[in-house]
């Protein structure tokens, strides 16, 4: 990252990366699957007439419902920055971007939720990953749209941590007889931090091969409110072993503020441990599905999806100088995408 900004930056024309999302291409398929599952629950509105001996009950479909859900997975995140500024006294568009790539992390995540149907429903979640392994690219370039590369460094990004936390509050609507239908519109607010390390420096342009001493940071914050819904379906009663299974799938549109700080430990000219600050604002989208298992009456295996895709609108670099004199430049953009897996158990009262 150069250090040659200014504050007053003229207008140019930037060309950003494409971004084309993977889990955009599986959501009709996901909501078609969902369309044919709520079919099934409207047509079982009425009751059935076939009659097992000995059906495992449920409380009533309209009683006040408590789940706990604790599970443990894998996750991925990406997550890239540039910025705009002068170099040599010559503006660039994309002077300088960070990338991190297929970082790696093992994460645990609580859910819980009380759902009282056609009254009020209240959901929240936390998790938390350790990073264990990624790659970090730092690219600096004298001339726009990301030409004349003069400096690379392709580092390790294999520490720091992920975490997430949201609360949301709806109105249920239930419907369903044999299979039992509940549709919840949510409001909700959240946060989300990712605290991302650069170590283990390796020059590739020029290549001057590996470096000591690196030990940098860069933290952010992803907070705001959301609108989203929910949608569950289950049986009613369990009679066979394709009733055990439950479905659910959210999907929630997000507004968030951004902001970020970096301490980059082998910049001389830059103050530590802030040495730079982004602030921005943000958009993203969150997507969960999966399926529950029911084993018990109040105790089910869990399988869940999320998937996660953030982006952010110009916004403000900030640079804090050891000499005490501070910059500001063009934040061209910031961009973060996330999924994770997950297995656990589901608790219910």
């Amino acid at each position: 990252m150069i250090a040659g900004l200014n504050c007053i930056l003229p207008e140019t024309e930037i060309r950003l990366r494409p971004r084309t999302s993977t889990a955009l291409r599986y959501l009709p398929c996901l909501l078609l699957a969902l369309i044919v599952f709520s079919g099934h629950a409207w047509a079982d509105s009425y009751p059935d007439p076939r009659h097992s001996p000995d059906p495992i009950p449920r409380r009533s479909i309209y009683q006040p419902e408590v789940e706990m859900v604790f599970s443990g997975g894998y996750r991925q995140d990406d997550l890239d920055w540039n910025i705009g500024g002068f170099f040599l006294g010559e503006y660039v568009n994309v002077l300088s971007e960070l990338t991190w790539d297929d970082i790696e992390s093992y994460q645990v995540k609580f859910q819980g939720s009380l759902v009282w149907p056609n009254i009020v429903a209240l959901k929240g979640h936390a998790n938390y990953g350790w990073i264990f392994d990624g790659d970090n690219q730092d690219s600096d370039y004298a001339g726009n749209n990301r030409t004349l590369e003069f400096s690379r460094s392709n580092n390790s990004a294999d520490d720091g941590s992920v975490w997430d936390v949201s609360l949301a509050i709806g109105y249920p609507l239930r419907w369903g007889k044999s299979i039992v239908g509940t549709f919840t519109p949510l409001a909700g607010y959240s946060r989300h931090e990712q605290n991302l390390k650069i170590t283990d420096g390796f020059q590739t342009i020029p290549p001057t091969g590996s470096f000591s001493g690196l030990d940098s940071s860069y933290d952010t914050e992803w907070e705001g409110p959301w609108i989203g819904i929910d949608l569950n379906f289950r049986a009613a009663k369990i009679e066979s072993v394709a009733d055990r299974l439950e479905a659910f799938f959210t999907y929630e549109y997000h507004w968030a503020d951004y902001e970020a700080e970096a301490d980059w430990n082998l910049r001389q000219d830059f103050r530590r441990p802030r040495s730079f600050v982004h602030d921005a604002d943000g958009q993203g989208f969150v997507i969960r599905a999966g399926l529950n298992f029911v084993l018990q009456r109040n105790l089910a295996l869990n399988f869940n999806f999320d998937y996660q895709d953030w982006s952010t609108d110009s916004g403000t670099d900030k640079i804090f100088f050891a000499d005490g004199t501070t910059a500001k430049t063009r934040l061209n953009e910031v961009n973060w995408t996330s999924y994770s897996l997950g297995l656990g158990l589901s608790v219910r009262f």
